[in-house]
């Protein structure tokens, strides 16, 4: 994702900020991805070419598949409810291709070019001041341990934490639950005070210029352990 791209999508969280004060949300939110209108409720968003997402309605009860070809695009769900009250997200994913890092170089690349993953799934703080929005990434890397934080290359506000490690599960689901709460404190020090805004996915390949395969399913939000 070039830092325009970037830009322009916490711009997009700046609106996320106004239209989720306006509206409430009924919790727990869940997203099973069984239905042909399962993305209804979701926005695209394009970054650099378009990841294909689909819902596969006839395998497996139902699940949302993702192909990247040297693309950056994700889909973004707005919501609105605290973490403090209601802490846990859940949800279950497959990753079946990682993206190639093997022509990165560790001397002369630096984490811009290795900012690609075979899954992410985000949970979004909007702020009305543009310094002050906050995201928790949560990732499934090849190379990196499983718990590690780290900050993203392009705003120190964007913690990710690597929910899922290796090679060694590829092809099977993984179910995944985490205190949002908690994280949140791991990763910036201190409790959040605001809302979660909006969560969203994203399979990319566009700093590895190669291709990914994962799949989601089972999404829930907003609710106590």
């Amino acid at each position: 994702m070039s830092k325009i791209k970037f830009i322009s999508f916490l711009l997009l969280i700046l609106l996320i900020a106004g239209v989720c004060y306006a509206y409430t949300y009924e919790l727990p939110r869940w997203f099973p991805f069984n239905k042909e209108n399962a993305l209804d409720e979701w926005e695209e968003k394009i970054f650099k070419n378009r990841v294909i997402y689909k819902v596969e309605t006839q395998k497996e009860g139902g699940y949302l598949s993702a192909k990247s070809q040297q693309a950056c695009s994700g889909l973004l769900h707005r919501t609105k409810f605290y973490p403090k009250k209601n802490p846990m997200i859940s949800w279950s994913w497959k990753v079946d291709k990682f993206p190639d890092k093997s022509k990165i170089s560790n001397k002369t690349d630096g984490w811009i070019e290795k900012d690609d993953y075979a899954a992410r799934v985000y949970v979004i703080f909007p702020s009305w001041i543009f310094l002050n929005i906050k995201s928790i990434e949560y990732i499934w890397d090849e190379d990196l341990a499983q718990d590690t934080i780290i900050t993203s290359p392009y705003f120190a506000n964007i913690k990710l934490i690597v929910a899922e490690s290796g090679r060694d599960k590829m092809g099977q689901w993984v179910h995944e639950e985490r205190n949002i709460y908690e994280d949140y404190k791991e990763a910036f020090g201190r409790y959040p005070s605001g809302y979660v805004g909006a969560v969203a996915i994203m399979t990319d390949t566009d700093n590895t210029l190669s291709n990914a395969e994962a799949s989601y399913k089972d999404i829930k939000i907003g609710y106590k352990k």
